[in-house]
């Protein structure tokens, strides 16, 4: 429980508690308010500041900004690979509409029925087991390729800075 006091002069008004996801809350709908006001973001120094007031340390809210920073990006690659994922999936349903599109209608100038339906089914088999990649990830999936795009997204970072460094 977190105890802040009132700023009313009353003595006789007890001390107001709240407990952590209130204060929590209020702290959110208080950012909230203020970036409708503001352009929204608040400067590094302005959140210690506000982190001293509140009696927490400068180092532990360090901490707290580095676990963030490295949360938001993973949060970020997940949704990066889950995007990539769906783009790749509607190439792949594009190509095999195209195709198999064609396969019928030559299928039908030929006059020779079913041929034209084993590879739409096979194919067909294969698309089935993409969208439910696509759609359905399992947890290990999404963590898997989330690595992969920090790991990319490191490789261009540092292929940037070696241009960078030629450059100069």
């Amino acid at each position: 429980m977190i105890q802040f006091s009132s700023n009313s002069n009353d003595s006789n008004n007890p001390q107001r508690r709240y407990t952590q996801e209130q204060v929590e809350a209020i702290l959110q709908r208080a950012l909230q308010r203020q970036q409708t006001n503001n352009s929204g973001n608040i400067s590094h120094d302005d959140l210690i500041e506000t982190a001293r007031e509140l009696g927490i340390d400068p180092s532990q809210l360090e901490m707290a900004v580095m676990e963030q920073t490295e949360v938001g990006a993973v949060e970020d690659a997940k949704k990066t690979w889950i995007a990539q994922q769906k783009r790749s999936f509607k190439e792949h349903l594009r190509s095999y509409l195209i195709i198999n599109g064609i396969l019928l209608l030559i299928n039908i100038m030929t006059g020779d029925p079913f041929w034209a339906m084993w590879p739409i089914l096979g194919w067909g088999i294969g698309i089935a087991f993409d969208a439910a990649n696509t759609f359905w990830p399992s947890d290990k999936e999404i963590e898997k390729g989330a690595r992969k795009v920090v790991q990319r997204q490191m490789r261009e970072r540092q292929q940037q800075q070696r241009e960078l460094q030629r450059q100069q």
